[in-house]
């Protein structure tokens, strides 16, 4: 019975992947985002807008390259350029986050997905490209923002020691 209910899991989420499915919010059949199948920025605004960011931080925001798409990120998932997703070093995974531009840009929502950036001090989030376009960072590569905890995601496991 339990390897039934994982197959029915499986093409649940294959049915949801596909092309991106375009509609009015709140109809069932709102964009998905880019063509993945998590939720897109505009899914997740509607959801956390009203919501009190829980922490701040202030920083630099770069984004991933294309040749890690298909990649796996430390979550375990394959990095999805067209993904709302992001990476940070610290905050679980599953916590989502808006992130707004310091020179008075857009905001955007993503769902931390990896872990990171590694590069240069004063980075504290990577995006996917998709986020990364949303916010209008491409031609700049980086740009300063504020990143804000909406919701943390579940509680890392501890991990047992060995022996």
């Amino acid at each position: 019975m339990a390897h039934s209910a994982r197959v029915h899991v499986r093409q649940e989420r294959g049915a949801a992947s596909g092309p991106a499915r375009r509609g009015k919010p709140g109809d069932g059949q709102a964009e998905t985002s880019r063509g993945g199948s998590g939720p897109s920025s505009e899914q997740l605004a509607q959801r956390y807008a009203r919501t009190r960011a829980l922490a701040v931080q202030h920083g630099s925001a770069s984004y991933y390259s294309d040749a890690l798409a298909g990649r796996s990120t430390a979550s375990g998932a394959p990095y999805q350029p067209r993904e709302f997703t992001a990476a940070h070093r610290t905050l679980a995974f599953g916590t989502v986050l808006r992130v707004t531009r310091s020179d008075g840009g857009p905001s955007i929502y993503v769902r931390v997905t990896d872990r990171g950036p590694f590069g240069p001090r004063g980075r504290i989030v990577d995006l996917s490209r998709a986020a990364a376009e949303q916010l209008g960072m491409l031609r700049a590569g980086v740009v300063k923002v504020k990143v804000e905890v909406v919701e943390y995601g579940p509680a890392r496991k501890p991990r047992r020691r060995r022996r």
